[in-house]
């Protein structure tokens, strides 16, 4: 799902027009994008958690030209859904 269908669904199911819902999709977006860069768990009920973790530096090793490459540490985003998900999406 885009980002335009999910405004377009969120327009049907509430009456309001796509043009009122973008600045506040946007706006939740930021907001959850700000917590989780923070460093913050952003906890949905009935959906799930997200966290970002920060992965460790490391290294790799190249079979075909026979070196070490060093991978420089990462933040990645984990998420993990809630009971209630996993009881809709299995059912």
């Amino acid at each position: 799902m885009t980002n335009t269908e999910f405004i377009k669904s969120l327009s049907e199911k509430t009456g309001m027009t796509a043009e009122q819902l973008e600045p506040m999709v946007a706006q939740f977006i930021g907001a959850f994008a700000r917590e989780l860069a923070s460093g913050r768990v952003v906890s949905v009920q009935g959906f799930g958690n997200f966290e970002s973790r920060e992965k460790a530096e490391r290294k790799m090793y190249n079979p075909t030209t026979k070196s070490y490459k060093i991978i420089p540490k990462k933040v990645t985003l984990n998420f993990k859904m809630s009971a209630t998900l996993k009881d809709k999406i299995n059912s």
